[in-house]
């Protein structure tokens, strides 16, 4: 007959053994990361889809392309929020431990992967310029709004703020939410 830990069935008590507030709790959960972070993304073509149907029916019932552009911003700067949101939770609720870490983490590997796409456009974009150069694209006016420049940084600024701290939020939600289902065995409903 076997001895030890695993025995049988039930042999830790609830809260107890492997992950369960052991040297093991404090790794990351990278499987978990990054299905965040394909949650996240998921979840930010969606909602941008949704943004950009309601942008195009503003401009489409002869709305300013200001009062669009705005929508837009706004938009997209919420959707971000929310789907960090949903990232950061998925992660930590898979972890069921340490959830702003790895909400956290779901944003910084949007950011490596926004970088590194960044510069593989770069790299393709620079091969293509020359190509290009002498393209000129009839009827679109060069024309600059003022004070787009100042809208343009500060909605960069508040893309960048946003996801960490939505992430963070969400994955302490999500930790606390898995914690709860891990902590213990199935406990039916009370009537």
């Amino acid at each position: 007959m076997a001895e030890g830990p695993r025995a049988g069935r039930g042999a830790y008590e609830p809260g107890q053994g492997p992950g369960y507030g052991g040297i093991e709790d404090l790794g990351t959960s990278w499987g978990s990361v990054l299905i965040g972070w394909l949650a996240a993304v998921g979840a930010s073509v969606i909602l941008i889809s949704i943004v950009s149907g309601i942008v195009g029916g503003i401009v489409g019932t002869g709305g300013t392309a200001e009062s669009a552009g705005t929508v837009f911003a706004v938009g997209v700067l919420a959707a971000l929020f929310v789907a960090f949101l949903v990232g950061g939770y998925a992660a930590g609720r898979m972890a069921s431990r340490s959830g702003a870490k790895h909400g956290l983490l779901v944003a910084l590997v949007a950011l490596i992967v926004s970088i590194f796409l960044a510069i593989v456009g770069a790299a393709v974009g620079y091969g293509l310029a020359d190509d290009l150069s002498g393209v000129v694209i009839p009827g679109v006016p060069n024309i600059v709004p003022q004070g787009l420049n100042t809208v343009l940084t500060l909605s960069s600024v508040l893309a960048l703020i946003l996801p960490f701290v939505a992430g963070a939020i969400g994955g302490s939600q999500g930790a606390r939410t898995g914690s709860r289902r891990a902590g213990g065995g199935y406990y039916p409903p009370e009537r």
